[in-house]
């Protein structure tokens, strides 16, 4: 007789693996980060640069600063 025989015994593994506890984790009502208000929401945009831009854009602070620099222009 095998020792580990599957379906019989102490050594059953479908047994053994299943929870005898509550489920700890997993999705619950109310849980996560909260939406922000929508005037402070941001939105993904898209911009097509050469490489070297993007370096020079990355050094002068990314997206921060273009949120900024548009921020403080005048319309």
């Amino acid at each position: 007789m095998p020792l580990f025989e599957l379906g019989t015994g102490m050594f059953n593994m479908k047994e053994d693996s299943r929870r005898s506890s509550p489920r700890i984790g997993g999705a619950r009502a109310g849980a996560g980060r909260k939406p922000l208000p929508e005037e402070e929401a941001i939105v993904p945009v898209t911009v097509n640069m050469r490489p070297a831009q993007r370096e020079k854009l990355q050094r002068l602070g990314g997206a921060p600063w273009v949120r900024k620099k548009i921020d403080a222009s005048k319309e």
